[in-house]
């Protein structure tokens, strides 16, 4: 969606534009908290249309609040941990697990 859409939106005071900026920038508020995201927001909407924007935060926080956890960690562009550590149960190693011990039996 163009952006000069969501500021006309924004002016008009309609319903749902909030949920319509939190999907266009989710990267943005997926990645910072939301008083730097609604900074980046505003300036970015203000250099596109040339006019000021007036966000409100709760209203932007609400919205970001309900879009559901599993889409904000899929669009972050930061790479996750790469480390991964497995549980005994779960390697196929022949070492022995934890908490299991063996006896020496040369006698």
């Amino acid at each position: 969606m163009e952006k000069k859409y969501i500021v006309q939106f924004l002016k008009e005071k309609k319903r749902g534009v909030y949920s319509l900026i939190v999907n266009t920038y989710i990267d943005v508020i997926s990645t910072m908290g939301i008083n730097m995201a609604l900074h980046i927001i505003k300036d970015d909407l203000e250099k596109e249309t040339g006019t000021s924007v007036e966000i409100n935060y709760f209203s932007l926080a609400k919205a970001a609040a309900k879009v559901p956890k599993k889409v904000l960690n899929k669009s972050t562009s930061l790479e996750t941990s790469k480390w991964e550590f497995k549980d005994a149960y779960e390697t196929n190693d022949q070492k022995l697990i934890p908490g299991r011990f063996k006896l020496d039996q040369s006698d």
